[in-house]
C-alpha cells in the first residue's frame, strides 16, 4: 500500500552563526544539575494507579559551541563549520521506580555513538544511582550533519583531490573535537540524571504506523522497513508528556552540506513539538543502513519528510495503542562478529601504497603492529533487549544495520511485538546481512575502511546476531507461529467466548494472503472472504467484535459477517495505517447450537479494491 506525499511545505530558514546561539539553557541546566546532584531520586506524591508506570523525560542541547568538523561523508571538506540549520539535542526517558530498577533510553543527534562513551556513561550511572549497562540505551539519529565523535574519525584525514595524508589534524581541529566529546559525556550524564529526577506516574502505550519516504539505495525497488513504531507517554491527566518514534532511514536528505543539522529527524521532532508543545519528541532509527530518503537534496525535502512523520504521529496518538504497564526488563549479551580475512603484514604493506582510504587504513594497521598491538579477528558486538511485560520487545542493535535484520526478526518473532533500534550503544561499522555481503559493494566492503576495519565480515554474522536476540528474549516472545494458516475447528473458550483467529480460517479469493508476522490476513479485497468452522455450545445472541487495520484511503467499505443465512453488516472504520490495529464491536448476531460455517466478506456488490487486514473476530455471548 503506497503512501502519497503531502503538499510541499515552505522552505525552512537558512543557517545562522555561533555568535547568535542562545546559551542560557545549557548554563541553567548545569547549575540545576549541580544543585540537585546529591538529592535522592525517590519522588514524593507518586500515586501510581493500576496500569501506570513512573516515567521521566529530560532534554539538553548538544550543539557545538565552537567551529567543528562534521562527520558522515568521506569526501567532505576538511574545513570546520560555523553554520547551523538545527540545534542538536540529547533527550532521555527514564522508565520505572527505584524499587523497579529504572532504565534510561537516550536519543542523540549524532552520526553514531561510540561504545566507549556508552561505557563511560554506564560506569558513572552505576556508581551514582545503581543503574547497570543493560538498562542504559543510547540511540543515535545518524544525521550526517553532526560532529564526529566515533570510530570513523579516520575519514577526517581526507584531503581535497581524494588523497589521504598521514599527519594529524590541525591542532585547533583536534582541540575542538576533543572538547566537544568531553562535553558530550558530561551532558549525557546530566540529561540522564534529570530524567530520573523528573519521574512521575504516567500512562504508556505503544503501536505502529507507517511512512513511505525511505527507498532502498542499493537496489531500485529493494526492501525497506516502512514501520513507524510509537511510544505514547501521557501524564495522569491525559496530557502528552513525551513521544518516541522510530523509522528506518538514513539521515542524508541534505547530502554533503557543510552546516550542522539533524536532517529529517530534527524536522520531525520540530513538527511534533509544534503541534504538541506540552510534550518532548524523540526519534530513533531502525534498520535503515541501506535506505536513503526520497526526495533528497533540498531543505524543503527534509521538512517534507518531517511533516510526514508528524502527520502519522497525530493519527497514532488517537489510535488504539497497546498499554505498557510495567517498565522494561533489560538484558545484554556480547557476541563476536568475525572478519572474513585478517590481512598479513605483507598484504598490508602492499595496500599501504594505495592513495585512497584503503592505503590509509593499512598504514594505521602497520603502525599498530609496529607498536606491538595485534590486529583483531572480529568485533565485540553488544546485543541489548528490553521487554515490556509480554506486550513489546525493544531490540537495540549497534552500528549501521541493513533492513534484512528487521525483516527476518519480525518474520521469526512477530512484527506485532517487536521494536528494533539500530545505531544503538556503539558504532562499529555497517552490519550487513548474508544477502548484502554476497552482493558486495559499499556497505559490506568499501565502508569498512572508513570504520578502520580491514575486512568485510563473514556471512554467518547474520545468524550470530539473530540468535543472540532469540537467546535474550523470554519464552513468551518465542512461541512458534505457523508460517501458513490452517483451518481448524474453533471451540468455545472457558468464559464462553468464541475466538475466530485468522490463522484458523480458510482464506478464499484472488488476493487474500495470510501474514504470519502479523497473525492476520492481508491483501484482503472486496473479492475475498475468510471462513471458519465453529462449534457453538450455547445458542443465543452474541456481540461481534472485529480486530483489523486499514490505511485511511482504503477505509469506509462495507463488511459483512454471516452465519446460517443471518448476518451483521458494518463499515471498515479508519485505524491510522495498515500497521495500526483496532478492536471494535461491529454488531450482534444470533447463533444456534452446533457446528456451523461463519464467513467474513465484503458487504457490497459494487465496491472494489483493498478492504482491510483482518486479525480476528471475537464472539461474546450477551
Amino acid at each position: 500500500m503506497k503512501h502519497l506525499f503531502k503538499k510541499k511545505p515552505e522552505t525552512p530558514s537558512r543557517a545562522y552563526f555561533f555568535n547568535e546561539l542562545p546559551w542560557l539553557s545549557i548554563f541553567s541546566l548545569t547549575i540545576l544539575t549541580f544543585m540537585f546532584g546529591s538529592i535522592s531520586y525517590a519522588q514524593t506524591n507518586r500515586d501510581i494507579i493500576e496500569g501506570q508506570m513512573e516515567v521521566g523525560v529530560a532534554r539538553i542541547d548538544i550543539t557545538p559551541d565552537s567551529p567543528i568538523r562534521l562527520a558522515g561523508y568521506g569526501a567532505r571538506s576538511n574545513k570546520e563549520t560555523e553554520k547551523i540549520i538545527h540545534r542538536l539535542e540529547a533527550k532521555a526517558l527514564a522508565f520505572g521506580s527505584d524499587a523497579q530498577e529504572p532504565s534510561i533510553l537516550i536519543t542523540v543527534d549524532l552520526l553514531g555513538i561510540p561504545g566507549h562513551i556508552t561505557s563511560i556513561l554506564a560506569e558513572s550511572l552505576s556508581k551514582k544511582v545503581g543503574i547497570d549497562a543493560s538498562r542504559i540505551a543510547i540511540c543515535a539519529s545518524h544525521t550526517h550533519g553532526a560532529p564526529e565523535v566515533g570510530n570513523a574519525i579516520n575519514i577526517l584525514m581526507y584531503r581535497e583531490g581524494g588523497i589521504y595524508g598521514d599527519s594529524l589534524l590541525a591542532r585547533d581541529h583536534l582541540a575542538h573535537l576533543s572538547q566537544y566529546t568531553e562535553q558530550l559525556k558530561q551532558k549525557l550524564e546530566q540529561v540522564s540524571l534529570e530524567a530520573l529526577k523528573n519521574r512521575i506516574p504516567a500512562n504508556v502505550a505503544w503501536g505502529q504506523g507507517q511512512v513511505g519516504f525511505a527507498k532502498n539505495r542499493r537496489t531500485p525497488g529493494g526492501p525497506v522497513d516502512v514501520a513507524l513504531p510509537i511510544l505514547r507517554i501521557q501524564r495522569s491527566d491525559g496530557t502528552l508528556l513525551a513521544v518516541l518514534v522510530n523509522y528506518a532511514c538514513h539521515g542524508t536528505t541534505l547530502s554533503g552540506i557543510s552546516e550542522i543539522n539533524g536532517d529529517w529527524i530534527s524536522e520531525a521532532k520540530k513538527a511534533i513539538e509544534a503541534r504538541h508543545p506540552e510534550a518532548v519528541a524523540m526519534v530513533a532509527i531502525g534498520c535503515g543502513a541501506d535506505a536513503n530518503p526520497h526526495l533528497r537534496g533540498e531543505l524543503e525535502h527534509m521538512e517534507l519528510h518531517g511533516k510526514e512523520i508528524a502527520d502519522q504521529v497525530d493519527k497514532l496518538l488517537t489510535a488504539q495503542l497497546q498499554p505498557l504497564t510495567v517498565p522494561p526488563v533489560a538484558q545484554i549479551k556480547r557476541v563476536t562478529l568475525p572478519f572474513a580475512h585478517v590481512p598479513t603484514v605483507q598484504e598490508l604493506i602492499q595496500q599501504s601504497y594505495d592513495s585512497t582510504v584503503v592505503g590509509y587504513c593499512a598504514r594505521l594497521a602497520l603502525d599498530r603492529i609496529a607498536r606491538g598491538i595485534s590486529l583483531p579477528s572480529g568485533v565485540s558486538y553488544p546485543v541489548q533487549v528490553w521487554t515490556f511485560g509480554d506486550k513489546m520487545a525493544m531490540v537495540n542493535l549497534p552500528g549501521e544495520v541493513v533492513v534484512d535484520y528487521s525483516l527476518r526478526l519480525k518474520e521469526e518473532l512477530g512484527a506485532e511485538v517487536l521494536w528494533i533500534n539500530a545505531y544503538a550503544n556503539d558504532a562499529p561499522s555497517y552490519i550487513s546481512s548474508r544477502r548484502v555481503l554476497a552482493e558486495g559493494g559499499y556497505e559490506p566492503v568499501s565502508s569498512m575502511y572508513y570504520y578502520d576495519k580491514l575486512s568485510p565480515y563473514k556471512p554467518e554474522i547474520e545468524d550470530i546476531i539473530v540468535q543472540a536476540v532469540h537467546d535474550l528474549l523470554p519464552t513468551n516472545f518465542k512461541l512458534q507461529r505457523a508460517p501458513i494458516n490452517e483451518q481448524k475447528l474453533v471451540e468455545v473458550n472457558p468464559d464462553g467466548v468464541l475466538l475466530l483467529l485468522a490463522e484458523h480460517a480458510k482464506g478464499i479469493g484472488p488476493e487474500i494472503k495470510y501474514m504470519p508476522e502479523w497473525k492476520a490476513f492481508g491483501w484482503f479485497t472486496t473479492a475475498d472472504r475468510a471462513e471458519w468452522e465453529v462449534k457453538v455450545n450455547n445458542k443465543g445472541m452474541y456481540n461481534v467484535y472485529l480486530e483489523w487495520s486499514v490505511a485511511d484511503n482504503s477505509a469506509g467499505k462495507a463488511i459483512s459477517f454471516e452465519v446460517d443465512k443471518k448476518r451483521t453488516v458494518s463499515k471498515v472504520e479508519r485505524t491510522g495505517s495498515w500497521f495500526t490495529y483496532r478492536t471494535e464491536k461491529i454488531g450482534e448476531i444470533w447463533l444456534k447450537k452446533g457446528t456451523q460455517k461463519m464467513v467474513f466478506r465484503s458487504g457490497s456488490h459494487t465496491e472494489k479494491g483493498a478492504m482491510l487486514d483482518l486479525r480476528k473476530i471475537v464472539l461474546k455471548p450477551q
